[in-house]
């Protein structure tokens, strides 16, 4: 074999590894376990009739760094059965809806005590950034102590340390081939706590993650296993998601709320010595819904009122006014209009607004689009407990009977 044809074998066999590596990143952003669940992916694909822009999978790092050449990518889509590549190979989009029914807690185990460690990066950057403060401020003289400055106080030696951040000790690919065993892994979401830059806490591994069957099949079998189950050099936790969920809401405290002061004190002491009470038990009936029914709002424009939103859905031809039910409280920035039925040109109304063709009182919202799966269901979940919550609040000021006395008051 000549040089060249040597060299032309080597880059044949890197665009086909390539080719390979994109496929499967396409696979796993298009699946009903990733696409469910991402927001960024659900709005694009609401707004552009399920299609997502090879442009704006570009701006995953996952991909990027494997090409940023968009034949290539759409190339190698052609190759996933799940999807579907626009005819001008501009845009992918998935070959079947996502399913009526979200099942993803039964195919899903919570994974404990995976291995984390330091972020030393972290720690270097924190020194040179104290280095550089330091530089900034005046210097003790030499022999001198460094003095607090006025009403402040001198700061103790540990509250000079920031904690470093932990980072994940294994992969994703590591914790997938531990549990490939015991079936397809469907998706894994290391978990993290948020970051707190006002306590100078950055974003932490918290050592968990929870990890996506393609089966409940596969769940079970993890469920039963009674072998150690090792990821990276630690010896994990594995529970059904069912009964993690379970755990946490029982470890959760409950709240208690107090009943407001009398405004009248008692004649003996001047004080209210009644004992607290506790807020009757929630009650959360869920709603009756359908699919595609919701258009989410961002950056309402100020000053605007229920009233001026339902006009400006009046104003759109095949939208039946009398069917809009408005969820948005005055001065906020954010909200939503549903509808008892979806219709066939709900995603093109959203994107009137998105666009900013269609216009409140004057002024363009921040965005807008209709809610699609899990997404959805949050948004309906939402809705019963607020309803629950404002039920609570009408029985607790007695109702029916005390809107009479009012009346005849």
């Amino acid at each position: 074999m000549s040089p060249v044809q040597i060299l032309f074998h080597i880059l044949l066999m890197t665009t086909a590894d390539v080719t390979t590596k994109l496929a499967e990143r396409i696979t796993f952003f298009f699946s009903d376990a990733n696409f469910s669940k991402d927001e960024f992916m659900l709005k694009e694909a609401a707004n552009n009739d399920g299609y997502i822009e090879i442009s704006s999978l570009l701006k995953f790092n996952s991909i990027k760094k494997l090409s940023t050449e968009m034949a290539k990518i759409a190339d190698a889509a052609k190759t996933v059965p799940s999807v579907i590549v626009s005819k001008d190979g501009e845009a992918i989009r998935r070959k079947d809806p996502l399913p009526d029914k979200n099942d993803s807690v039964e195919r899903t185990i919570f994974v404990g005590n995976i291995p984390v460690e330091d972020d030393k990066t972290w720690g270097e950057a924190q020194e040179k950034e104290a280095v550089k403060e330091g530089e900034e401020e005046e210097k003790p003289k030499e022999g001198e102590e460094e003095k607090p400055k006025e009403g402040e106080e001198k700061p103790k030696e540990e509250e000079k340390k920031a904690t470093p951040p932990q980072l994940f000790a294994v992969t994703i690919d590591d914790i997938k081939s531990t549990f490939s065993k015991f079936g397809e892994v469907a998706l894994v979401r290391l978990r993290y706590k948020k970051a707190q830059p006002h306590l100078n806490l950055p974003k932490s591994a918290m050592g968990s993650a929870f990890v996506e069957f393609g089966s409940a099949e596969a769940v079970a079998k993890a469920a039963e296993n009674t072998e150690e189950i090792k990821v990276g050099s630690n010896v994990v936790e594995v529970k059904v998601m069912k009964d993690w969920l379970a755990d946490n809401k029982k470890s959760k405290p409950k709240k208690t709320f107090k009943k407001k002061e009398d405004t009248k004190k008692s004649n003996d002491e001047g004080t209210n010595d009644e004992p607290a009470a506790e807020e009757a038990p929630l009650v959360i009936e869920p709603l009756q819904w359908e699919k595609n029914c919701v258009i989410a709002f961002t950056r309402f424009p100020p000053e605007i009122q229920r009233e001026d939103i339902k006009e400006a859905f009046s104003t759109i031809d095949g939208v039946n006014a009398d069917d809009v039910y408005v969820d948005y409280s005055r001065g906020c920035k954010d909200g939503a209009v549903r509808f008892s039925k979806t219709f066939d040109t709900i995603t093109d109304v959203a994107a009137k607004f998105d666009k900013g063709e269609v216009k409140i009182k004057g002024e363009p919202v921040g965005s807008a689009c209709v809610l699609l799966g899990e997404e959805e269901e949050k948004y309906w979940e939402e809705a019963a407990r607020q309803s629950a919550e404002r039920k609570r609040a009408f029985e607790a000021r007695g109702g029916h009977k005390n809107r009479k006395k009012q009346r005849r008051n």
